[in-house]
Formats: structure tokens, sequence, C-alpha cells
């Protein structure tokens, strides 16, 4: 059983689930699935559709954009989060560093969550259009 109580810390950390009430937080923490990646593994790939959000627990990745290094990420950080919304072609190749730890959130579960939890969905849009108003000309880095 995975420690969900753990995850839910990391979630926290996520701008587009920061202002959830813990038991909303709590259903996308028992939907994450914890994956590992070895050193040179392609996480997520220019190009390729975005099907969901990374959150690093553990490890560094290297985010590069048409073969270029363009940062490096660690725990805490995470990429994808506008994919759950809405499918999106990748803007950047993540690649694990060295053994990285990542809770996943594909789209698909997420929306299954949003369907059965219909306070969450609306949690979710209050959230994403505080997001907007906040940041209307900011980009996702999927």
């Amino acid at each position: 059983m995975p420690d969900t109580s753990a995850y839910l810390e990391y979630l926290r950390k996520v701008p587009i689930f920061k202002g959830l009430p813990a038991k909303e937080l709590e259903f996308i923490a028992r939907s994450v699935k914890e994956r590992v990646y070895e050193p040179a593994a392609v996480i997520v790939k220019q190009g390729d559709p975005g099907v969901g959000f990374f959150m690093i627990m553990e490890g560094r990745v290297d985010v590069g954009h048409d073969g270029h290094k363009i940062r490096e990420m660690g725990p805490g950080e995470f990429f994808g989060e506008m994919a759950l919304m809405e499918e999106r072609i990748r803007t950047a190749t993540v690649t694990a560093k060295e053994r990285t730890r990542c809770l996943q959130l594909v789209r698909w579960d997420f929306r299954a969550l949003l369907k059965e939890n219909p306070e969450l969905a609306v949690r979710m849009l209050e959230v994403v259009v505080k997001r907007i108003r906040e940041h209307p000309l900011s980009h996702d880095a999927d």
C-alpha cells in the first residue's frame, strides 16, 4: 500500500493543488503512481503528447529543448501539471540524470477522479481560474 501521507506533502507544493482542502488532496494522493527511472531514461520526450503530471521525489533530471539543456530539476520540483487538464504536445524532453523516483498522475485517472468527486472538479476549476487570473501570460513547461 503506498504511503499517501508522504505523497500529500509533495502534492501540497504544486500550485494547482495548493488551495485544495485535505479531503480532495487525499483523493489525488490515492491516484498517483510511484515511478522509478534509471540514469539516462527519458521520462517525457519533446513532441510526444503530454499525458500527465510528474513530481520528483528523489533524484535529478535534465530538461532539454531541441537538444539543448535548459535546466536541471530535483526533489520537490514538478512538470506537466497542465497536461492533466488538456492534451498538449511536450515542449521539452526530461531525462533522468541519476536514479529518479517520481509521482505520476495521468490525465485519464485524474478525469475519472473528477467524475467520482464533483466537489474536487469544482475546486480544481476555481484553482485553475485563479492561476490564470494571477498569471494570464504564463505558459506551462510541458
